[in-house]
């Protein structure tokens, strides 16, 4: 059994978290908003002005906030949503503000950085009317335990009868940054929103930058070989270890960066 495949569940529901529009210079006011969606910008907003009381939220020039005694925000607010039986919305959202995410990571990577901020991934669980308001939410902290962390995809695996909340995949990177390397992880995660505990994760691969100039990469596929162990192949390198995982499997980053990184 390969356990990197994704489920394709009828209630399954991705998306890629880069929306391919115009750039800012050829954009007329009201095509940002119309780029995401009705319904996505209409969840956007209500989740911005939920999370931030007495928020202002603008579209143009760039998707902005405006919080009463901050400076304004420019926000990135990718939502994965879908109607339900009783005619209303559901889904997940996450929210990061002003692209300092993105910033540090560039930079450690190009190692111009040598501090440790931690940039932790929020996010939202909800149930919304009609018109795309909230009605009830919850926040999920994406992996606690890594302090960068960086959302690819997500979606809904299942809402199950009876629970609050859904049980969502996540695909996501951690970034792990040392004075000589800068390491990439990549995971497919499953996390269920009703406890916020991962069920799984997994990993796709590591790439990592070495000062000098150099690059490794693996690419991985994995299988379970017994009750308490995996077999985690690098197609790419042609080599395998054994990983210690029982059945439901949470990977460590850094005993997976151990046995790869050398």
């Amino acid at each position: 059994m390969c356990f990197t495949e994704l489920n394709n569940s009828r209630f399954g529901l991705a998306v890629l978290l880069v929306l391919a529009v115009t750039s800012s210079a050829q954009m007329k006011p009201g095509d940002r908003r119309k780029a995401y969606g009705d319904d996505r910008a209409s969840v956007a907003e209500s989740v911005l002005t939920t999370l931030y009381p007495g928020a202002e939220v603008q579209w143009d020039p760039a998707l902005t906030v405006l919080i009463p005694g901050q400076k304004p925000h420019t926000a990135h607010v990718p939502v994965v949503v879908r109607g339900n039986e009783k005619g209303e919305m559901e889904g997940v959202a996450s929210v990061e503000f002003d692209g300092e995410k993105e910033k540090f990571i560039f930079e450690a990577k190009h190692f111009q950085r040598r501090d440790n901020p931690a940039f932790s991934t929020v996010l939202v669980v909800f149930r919304a009317d009609a018109a795309g308001r909230l009605k009830k939410y919850k926040k999920i902290i994406l992996d606690p335990s890594q302090p960068v962390t960086e959302l690819k995809t997500m979606s809904i695996q299942e809402w199950p009868e009876g629970k609050e909340w859904p049980t969502l995949i996540i695909q996501y990177d951690t970034h792990v940054a040392s004075e000589d390397s800068f390491a990439t992880i990549e995971w497919h995660s499953v996390i269920d929103a009703n406890t916020g505990k991962v069920v799984t994760r997994l990993p796709y691969g590591i790439t990592r930058k070495l000062k000098s100039g150099a690059k490794q990469v693996s690419g991985f596929s994995i299988t379970r070989d017994s009750p308490t162990t995996i077999q985690i192949a690098d197609h790419i390198n042609a080599t395998t270890r054994q990983y210690p995982c029982s059945e439901p499997c949470v990977v460590d980053p850094q005993l997976l960066l151990s046995q790869w990184v050398h």
